[in-house]
């Protein structure tokens, strides 16, 4: 039965690599709502719609019935009409517009979507990085589109990471490891508006389908350990030994959901289930994946540690032989006493609360790595800051008062002219300004900075307090704030007067941190043309430009000041400059 206009699917769309989906026939689905047909009641319909998931969706309809799988499970509520709708194109329009709203809540300067830094969730950066470029070679090599490297091409990346920013930032998730490998898999077969809609519903607290916190995710691994216990107690003690059951150990699952042991589509007929069933599919399939070493394999293993135990497991899945589709008729057996073998949902849910203590004594500190969301700026005529991971350090760096502010330029070399005189002109007036500079040297340059607590003017004595810093934001960022001598050495205290030099600003140079030789941790020059920069007392910082690189040409430099987000007023702008000595 072929449907029309707002009431048919929508096509499922490749948004990870570009390719076209192929369509492929199925007798049990038609182009448009109801997912299912002939079923009676409700609950028929989902019964039947289970089974159906499990025999694999065609492709082109993926992403309609994975929104409609996800909508219909987290509201049960609410009518089959209803959520079934979610995947047709009446729906579309709405999807998309909720979508911009979100990245436009997240990058006030669309530029900086091109620019973005993806946020690892308690994945790791290297892990993410693994993900991104070789683990989903084999996806690509099928799809024609994988490099040579067998890395996710670039727009897929940037699709990817949109799509976890906007979770990250607007749904307020910090830690939920197998999410990028999930919303990577969505990307397969959504667009980035579907994938997100999705992925806003699976962290419903009633859906059950993803650990949105370290404790779900440690209760997780706990529950899991426990039911293989109960289960095949032959196999818990091979994988406790090899440390297989460890939060660790179970990365495979829990963090990498399946993508590192399972072949593509396996990995896809496996999602069709999971986004009608959440948790459930995941502990049923980690459990069934375990039955593929049988008992007495188990003595003639040679297992060093928990990849060499997921190694056997990879080993056995990917080998020709294997059938994923009779994997799962074992799992989804079709008398319902072997069924009951494995943990129902319900039951799921009540181990993973009596694990919850468990997890909290014994999860170690999560510390999130990923740059928080980049400062916007004002003005399109600003250079040194466009680029969105400059403005997410600074973030990361200023004090944390003035972090819901934005970049208002205020000098620059290409508008202003290059001297000194004019950058005290402009920046007399303005407290806690932002100072970037272009420093070359050879063939390279690089970004460097430093951030001022007072006012930039000319002035007899060093000023300025210990919330200064110096930073080099492009390459390989670093900040080094001030920190206060506390030993009591004698040559310490002889010492302390350069320590608190923190800004210098004369008729003939500008600059922040000092030493007692004379040198600065950042000088520049009265025409702003030469710099030098050398670890200074107090900042501990490299030389800026890189290591062994203390002198400099200066190319463009600018300065920002911070004006507030909720009002566009200048924080700590006056009027009548008190530090206004020149001509002193």
């Amino acid at each position: 039965m072929t449907k029309s206009g707002n009431t048919a699917f929508v096509k499922s769309v490749d948004s990870l690599f570009g390719q076209e989906i192929v369509s492929v026939d199925s007798p049990w689905f038609s182009d448009g709502p109801p997912l299912v047909l002939g079923a009676k009641t409700d609950k028929r319909s989902l019964k039947l719609l289970k089974q159906k998931c499990r025999w694999g969706l065609p492709p082109q309809l993926r992403c309609a019935v994975w929104i409609s799988s996800v909508m219909r499970t987290v509201n049960p509520h609410l009518p089959i009409s209803e959520t079934d709708s979610y995947g047709t194109v009446g729906a579309e329009n709405s999807i998309d517009a909720k979508w911009g709203f979100a990245l436009n809540a997240v990058f006030t300067n669309p530029t900086d979507r091109d620019d973005a830094i993806a946020p690892d969730l308690g994945l790791g950066q290297e892990m993410l990085h693994q993900l991104i470029e070789n683990d989903y070679r084999e996806w690509g090599v099928q799809s024609g589109l994988a490099s040579d490297s067998g890395a996710i091409p670039e727009e897929g990346v940037r699709s990817l990471t949109l799509v976890l920013c906007t979770a990250h930032q607007v749904l307020g998730i910090e830690f939920c490891p197998p999410l990028p490998d999930v919303a990577a898999i969505l990307l397969t077969h959504m667009p980035e508006s579907y994938a997100f809609t999705s992925i806003r519903e699976m962290i419903n607290d009633t859906s059950n389908f993803l650990p949105v916190s370290q404790r779900d995710y440690y209760s997780w691994c706990k529950t899991y350990a426990l039911f293989v216990k109960r289960m095949v107690p032959h196999t818990y003690k091979v994988m406790e030994s090899c440390g297989a059951l460890d939060p660790q150990g179970l990365d495979p699952i829990f963090k990498r959901f399946f993508t590192t042991i399972l072949k593509r589509e396996d990995v896809l007929r496996f999602m069709d289930v999971y986004m009608l069933e959440g948790c459930k599919a995941i502990f049923r399939l980690a459990l069934s994946l375990l039955k593929l070493i049988v008992k007495k394999e188990l003595k003639s293993l040679l297992l060093t540690d928990a990849q060499s135990w997921w190694n056997e497991i990879r080993y056995r899945t990917l080998d020709p032989s294997f059938s994923f589709q009779k994997h799962l008729d074992k799992m989804y057996p079709k008398y319902g006493n072997m069924g009951k073998r494995y943990p129902r949902r319900h039951i799921i849910g009540r181990a993973n609360k009596f694990h919850e203590k468990w997890a909290r004594d014994n999860m170690p500190v999560y510390i999130d790595q990923t740059p928080p969301k980049p400062i916007s700026y004002t003005s399109e005529k600003c250079l040194l800051a466009k680029r969105a991971s400059v403005r997410s350090y600074l973030a990361k760096w200023l004090p944390p008062s003035l972090r819901a502010t934005k970049l208002d330029l205020v000098y620059s070399t290409e508008i202003h002219g290059r001297s000194l005189a004019s950058l005290y002109k402009e920046c007399r007036r303005s407290k806690n300004t932002i100072v970037l500079v272009e420093a070359m040297t050879g063939n390279t340059s690089s970004t460097i900075g430093m951030f001022a607590s007072c006012a930039w003017n000319i002035n007899p004595s060093p000023y300025g307090d210990g919330e200064c810093f110096l930073f080099r934001a492009n390459p390989n960022p670093m900040c080094f704030n001030w920190m206060p001598d506390c030993s009591g050495d004698m040559d310490a205290l002889e010492s302390q007067a350069a320590r608190e030099q923190f800004m210098v600003a004369r008729n003939d140079f500008i600059a922040m941190g000092a030493n007692t030789d004379g040198t600065n941790g950042l000088r520049l020059d009265q025409e702003l043309v030469k710099g030098e920069s050398y670890p200074a007392l107090g900042f501990d910082n490299e030389p800026l430009p890189g290591r062994n690189c203390n002198t400099f040409d200066v190319g463009v430099l600018e300065v920002y000041h911070l004006i507030r987000e909720v009002d566009g007023k200048a924080i700590g702008h006056n009027k009548n400059p008190v530090w206004d000595l020149e001509g002193l």
